[in-house]
């Protein structure tokens, strides 16, 4: 997840809006409480106001019913208060109400709030200077009324929660939004990975890179650029092996027939012994020759574009058959050929053919049964070789398609065999399985081929 580069932009983008969202609420949070103070404490001092004025003037009396029903709908809190008047005498409520711990200035202010802990609670307290003049009292009258935490604390959660209800739905839809804008804003770059993802491995071809943004299509010439490149380092590498290998055909060539009469008029064992070697191993280097020449093609397919030309392969399979069963008269080769339609190169469908008979015949086993078939199956045109032999290990599947990959380190052949045979399947788009019948004896080659360009 944190390779991804999408993770990254949104990471980038999401926790500034996240750390701006905790700052937004912080400074909310600030806010909410000083006006839930002020609007709290302006209650406090109307309580106090209307107190005070009661006891003026009823001279000290206890708060009549409509007093105390206004101060009971006003809040849901517990009320106490308490009247000092003018030479600091109790005149009525609760007496343990606390003082501020600083006498406040009249003539700075004639109210003050503070906190204080009444009755074991804590409460908020307002302090209201009134200065009366009448019979009773002259002089200032102090009026105190304490009010429990119940409601601002509601009254604050309330407008928190709903300030969290609202950045979480900022932050959520502010989220959505920056994932589509990156999202879109790297499509082209899927899009170019989509396009290379596609590719068979042999296609160097440009990728193309019209309106894609200015860095990706930076990004895009510079693989272009590699491509270019190791197109023609692979361009030099097969030019060089094809030469190499037309050099050797051509003296190999004519070193066969002559090894051939020699061996014919050979005057001694020893002589017919010597010529059988050179006999043998020229047809081994022409074999190999012929081989690098056929892998050679077929690479050069599998990086040009190439229409293959309408072929079927029961056609294909009986002409290669009957050249095996010629070259060995003693396999035992039973041929279920159907017709298998397709778009191939004849000649390298061929070489697909005797390189996998080629296999089965020398290196199964002895009195190994081989099938060659042929057929259509889902839309697409199979060839399969089949023996009941040794069988090839699990393990060594996935390896025996790999160049000069051999299971043994002296068994026969050059172990190019199912190199080239696979090579060959993917310049053609095709398909190569290698697996084990279904009674658990020998091995099946599949090759499957699209029955379309």
């Amino acid at each position: 997840m944190l390779k991804s580069l999408q993770f990254r932009l949104l990471a980038w983008l999401i926790v500034p809006l996240l750390f701006m969202s905790f700052a937004h609420f912080a400074t909310s949070y600030h806010d909410i409480q000083k006006n839930t103070q002020k609007i709290f404490d302006k209650l406090l001092i109307t309580l106090a106001i209307s107190i005070s004025e009661h006891a003026i003037s009823s001279d000290g009396d206890l708060l009549t019913e409509d007093v105390l029903e206004v101060i009971k709908n006003t809040t849901n809190d517990e009320l106490y208060y308490k009247v000092i008047g003018p030479d600091n005498a109790f005149i009525m409520g609760y007496e343990d109400i606390p003082a501020p711990i600083d006498e406040f200035n009249i003539l700075a202010s004639n109210v003050k709030f503070y906190d204080a802990t009444f009755l074991d609670r804590p409460v908020r307290v307002t302090a209201v200077k009134t200065l009366i003049n009448n019979d009773t009292y002259q002089g200032w009258m102090t009026t105190y009324v304490a009010q429990t935490l119940l409601d601002r604390e509601e009254y604050m959660q309330a407008f928190l929660i709903d300030d969290l209800y609202r950045i979480a739905i900022l932050i959520i839809i502010t989220s959505v939004l920056l994932s589509i804008g990156v999202s879109l804003a790297l499509r082209p770059l899927k899009k170019v990975q989509q396009s290379v993802h596609n590719r068979s491995p042999a296609d160097l071809q440009p990728i193309k890179h019209e309106n894609l943004p200015k860095e990706i299509a930076g990004l895009v010439a510079e693989l272009n650029g590699l491509l270019e490149r190791l197109t023609a380092h692979l361009a030099f590498t097969k030019r060089f092996v094809e030469n190499a290998a037309h050099q050797l055909r051509t003296p190999v060539t004519a070193l066969l027939p002559q090894t051939e009469l020699a061996l014919r008029n050979a005057k001694s064992d020893r002589e017919r012994i010597a010529f059988d070697k050179i006999s043998k191993s020229a047809t081994k280097i022409a074999r190999l020759t012929n081989q690098l020449l056929n892998l050679t093609y077929a690479e050069s397919i599998s990086i040009g574009q190439y229409d293959f030309p309408p072929i079927d392969l029961a056609d294909v399979a009986k002409e290669t058959c009957y050249i095996i069963t010629d070259a060995y008269p003693n396999a035992n080769i039973t041929q279920d050929i159907q017709p298998a339609p397709t778009f191939a190169i004849a000649m390298l469908i061929e070489e697909v053919i005797k390189n996998l008979l080629g296999n089965a015949i020398k290196h199964a086993g002895e009195n190994v049964q081989i099938i060659l078939k042929t057929e259509q199956r889902d839309g697409c045109a199979v060839l399969s070789v089949t023996d009941n032999g040794k069988g090839i290990p699990d393990e060594f599947k996935a390896k025996v398609t790999e160049r000069f990959f051999r299971l043994k380190s002296d068994a026969k052949g050059s172990g190019l065999g199912l190199a080239i045979v696979a090579e060959i399947i993917t310049s053609h788009q095709g398909k190569l399985t290698i697996t084990t019948p279904s009674n658990g004896q020998g091995t099946c080659v599949e090759c499957i081929f699209p029955n379309k360009q």
